[in-house]
């Protein structure tokens, strides 16, 4: 069975033919290599899901019966007795062969689909929702600091303290740390505002001289404050919009200069009743997860005195914006983080709350050096300090030429720091079902694949397989006995135990060997990096059919479907979120291709990423930025003029400001085997003994480190634009 595929390569068709049924003959059930390994198959008798060894033949007949061999872990075998929810699960597993079929019996029934939530498991994860209340905690409140309310009391003290506290975030560094807090850390740093006009201080803020109303225009607040506030009667009294957002957040980045801006204004004009405030969730976890706000950035409006026209101005204000599908998925409250949204609610309340002649300014249309009003486009100009003839690539002239210095140990760099942050920061109790202190059974569901693709698509070179297996494990063993009698949970605790071996181990290997300058400047753009480093490794090991890297990479359409999966639970940004699932649910960039194919799956994501990147800089008008990529400065045979559109771009194209764009007015098509081969050596270390030369501490691409990156001129405003 295992030589078939093989020799049936090498021989004539009719050779292979014979071999095959002369294999058939023996009693043995051929499938297809992809649909063989990681399905689940449920047992007749009581319900029990069981999963595929992942390295395995397709199952086979003999002596009447139909066989295969399935994972049943220790606990499910009896080796394990008198376990309770406390205890660590089981992380062994032994690898059996199992009789699925014996005559007409249906001892094993196939789940069709690859996952275990095709079979009804409502009961199941009722079960688990019940067992996962006893990881609530019964801290109790602190009682509310209603001082901080006092007449003569302007929040700055408080709200300084708090964005500290915000800033300490282990993840708030490099360019995420001039967006951490309020105000702004951008503001007076030239590099930053060289690149996005957006970020250079504007005049209302260079004539303020009253500190405390530029420190307090948007208030700071966290979990105390916030329940301060609502004890204290101060929502009684004051109208408050908050800002809940992430430092990372690229929208939330964006909303962050003309937020800031509307709120000191309005404190200009003598406002004192309408007030601004800003929760940073990368920090304040626990409030946002209660407050049910399930992404970022999001705009939330509190008010609970007698004014009823304020009132109808809210609720006129929900009702014009919400949709069905926002109603369902947003509280009350709270909507998209849109800067326009804040208009329809000015326009609403009373004149005398937010005066006209304090805001409406800035909602007019201002043209900036590219065409767009929001000041983010970046400058081209800038981007090409060192080739300046990069600034007319026919394709990709939005992309900043220090590129061409980018290794894939670069790129991988960056795609540790996702991972770093996705475990520490992402994967957490959404608290959907009103439990913030434990994750449901479907999220579990989706953490266990998520590792198990990680485990099996990282590079070798990453170095943490061995500990993303043993968290795998750990993850099934829960998700088994979520199906016996007592049930199990995964409390947000616990997966800090679980997870902590992964992370030490990241911090170990990224030290050693990752002690690169990232090349992003938002987690998007590391996560695209992960997503495109998984793919690549997929495909490789198909390529070289090496079963010896661990179990090796998850078939394409069970990747895509994990990948999927993992956006819709676990991707805080709400824009990015939305579109990628429309996206992928439509089928687009043919997503039917991809589910069969590893290359296809690498073309795919590509696609995909092309599109977003050229669809936002269409929805800011800049018009001259062209994000196609890879720009021709760094692959020329990549793409060819063409007189037709890209269909890649055809939802750039239905956009009104689409047609202006650059990357539409300058047709080009991809040849598609040159943009493989890029993207393989992009992410993608072309040595076979890179792991050895790590281990070693050395590599033949000297130009690689940072001493010789920072001699080649990459600073941090460069990092900001690339």
């Amino acid at each position: 069975l295992k030589m078939a595929p093989i020799l049936g390569q090498r021989l004539q068709q009719h050779t292979a033919i014979l071999l095959l049924a002369s294999l058939a003959s023996l009693g043995c059930v051929l499938c297809d290599e992809s649909d063989c390994g990681r399905r689940w198959w449920r047992r007749s008798a009581d319900g029990l899901l069981l999963r595929e060894a992942a390295v395995t033949p397709c199952s086979w007949s003999g002596g009447g019966s139909l066989w295969g061999e399935l994972e049943v872990p220790s606990d499910v075998l009896g080796e394990r007795g008198g376990q309770n929810h406390s205890d660590q699960p089981s992380t062994e597993a032994l690898t059996i062969t199992v009789e699925l079929v014996r005559g007409e019996r249906q001892i094993f029934e196939r789940v069709e689909d690859g996952t275990p939530l095709a079979v009804d498991l409502e009961q199941v994860a009722a079960r688990f929702a019940e067992v996962g209340r006893s990881c609530a905690t019964s801290q109790k409140r602190t009682p509310a600091d209603c001082s901080l309310f006092r007449p003569d009391v302007d929040h700055r003290e408080s709200s300084e303290k708090v964005g500290q506290n915000f800033c300490a975030h282990p993840e708030a560094k490099e360019t995420r740390a001039f967006f951490c807090r309020y105000p702004p850390r951008f503001y007076g740093h030239s590099g930053i505002c060289n690149q996005y006009s957006q970020f250079c201080p504007f005049p209302e803020l260079q004539r303020e001289r009253d500190a405390s109303r530029i420190e307090t225009a948007v208030v700071n607040v966290d979990a105390a404050f916030f329940h301060a506030m609502e004890e204290c009667g101060i929502l009684q009294q004051e109208v408050w919009i908050f800002k809940v957002f992430v430092h990372w957040c690229p929208h939330c980045q964006q909303l962050m200069p003309k937020l800031y801006r509307l709120a000191l204004q309005l404190r200009q004009h003598g406002v004192k009743t309408l007030r601004f405030g800003a929760i940073n969730c990368a920090t304040e976890h626990e409030l946002c997860a209660s407050q049910n706000w399930p992404g970022h950035p999001l705009l939330v409006a509190r008010y609970l005195g007698p004014d009823r026209a304020i009132h109808d101005a809210i609720e006129h204000w929900v009702d014009v914006i919400k949709d069905a599908q926002l109603r369902q998925m947003l509280p009350r409250y709270a909507l998209p983080g849109e800067f326009p949204v804040l208009k329809l609610l000015l326009e609403q309340l009373p004149e005398p709350l937010a005066p006209k002649a304090a805001w409406l300014p800035l909602f007019e249309p201002e043209t900036d050096g590219d065409g767009g009003g929001s000041g983010a486009c970046l400058n081209i100009t800038a981007l090409h300090l060192h080739h300046p003839e990069a600034s007319e690539d026919a394709v990709g002239n939005g992309w900043a030429d220090v590129e061409t210095n980018f290794t894939a140990r670069r790129r991988w760099t960056d795609a540790m720091l996702m991972l770093r942050h996705i475990f520490q920061e992402w994967i957490a109790p959404l608290g959907d079902d009103g439990n913030v202190h434990a994750f449901s059974y479907k999220q579990l569901v989706v953490v266990e694949a998520w590792v198990s693709l990680l485990a099996s698509n990282l590079p070798p070179a990453f170095g943490i397989e061995e500990v993303l297996s043993d968290l795998q494990q750990a993850l099934r063993s829960r998700l088994r006995l979520a199906q016996s009698k007592e049930g199990s949970r995964l409390c947000s605790d616990d997966w800090k135990t679980l997870s902590a071996p992964v992370l030490q181990k990241i911090a170990e290997v990224g030290q050693r060997d990752f002690a690169l300058p990232s090349a992003c400047a938002s987690d998007t753009c590391r996560l695209w990096s992960l997503f495109h480093t998984l793919a690549a490794e997929g495909f490789q090991q198909q390529e070289r059919r090496d079963s010896s890297a661990g179990v090796g990479p998850l078939p394409a359409d069970a990747m895509l479907s994990t990948l999927r999966e993992f956006v819709d639970q676990f991707f805080k940004c709400l824009y990015c979120r939305q579109h990628f699932l429309e996206q992928f649910d439509a089928g687009s960039y043919d997503l039917q291709s991809a589910r069969q194919d590893r290359k296809e799956v690498v073309l795919y994501l590509w696609r995909l990423h092309n599109a977003v990147s050229v669809r936002i800089a269409a929805e800011h008008d800049c018009h001259a930025t062209d994000r196609r990529w890879p720009p021709t400065s760094l692959c020329k045979l990549c793409w060819n003029s063409s007189q037709t559109d890209w269909p890649v771009l055809a939802e750039t194209k239905k956009m009104a400001s689409g047609s202006r764009s650059r990357a539409m007015q300058l047709k080009a098509v991809p040849n598609e085997e040159e943009v493989l081969k890029f993207l393989m050596d992009a992410f993608l270390e072309p040595d076979s003994n890179a792991v050895e030369k790590i281990e070693a501490g050395t590599t033949d691409d000297e130009s690689s480190s940072p001493r010789s990156l920072l001699e080649d001129g990459v600073n941090a405003v460069e990092a900001v634009a690339t």
